[in-house]
């Protein structure tokens, strides 16, 4: 009784197993910018930077800052504009109030 059990489980694991590959090979490629194709440039007097990437998609990406408040506030979060392929996404802090903290490139 307990191996067909144990046996029916097993199948049933298999059965999972196979259709989960199934499910993640049979989904299109991901269409997402790689940060490693993008070229960024930095003006950190005004806490301005720009992201060049290349996208041999048409799949929508933007830059995103994190900005560290110098008062010890919560930091805040600015988008650049939205790009469809490749082309330049810029952001700034407001570098009266903060600096950048943190910088990533946001697949859409």
């Amino acid at each position: 009784m307990f191996s067909v059990i144990r046996a029916r489980a097993g199948a049933a694991a298999v059965a999972i197993g196979a259709m989960s590959v199934l499910a993640v090979t049979a989904q299109p490629a991901q269409a997402a910018v790689n940060p490693a194709n993008c070229r960024f440039s930095y003006n950190l007097s005004i806490g301005r930077v720009a992201a060049d990437c290349w996208n041999s998609t048409e799949s929508g990406w933007y830059l995103q800052l994190t900005c560290d408040r110098f008062s010890g506030r919560p930091p805040y979060y600015v988008r650049g504009s939205i790009i469809y392929g490749s082309g330049v996404s810029a952001a700034q802090c407001d570098a009266h109030i903060s600096e950048i903290g943190d910088l990533m490139i946001v697949n859409l």
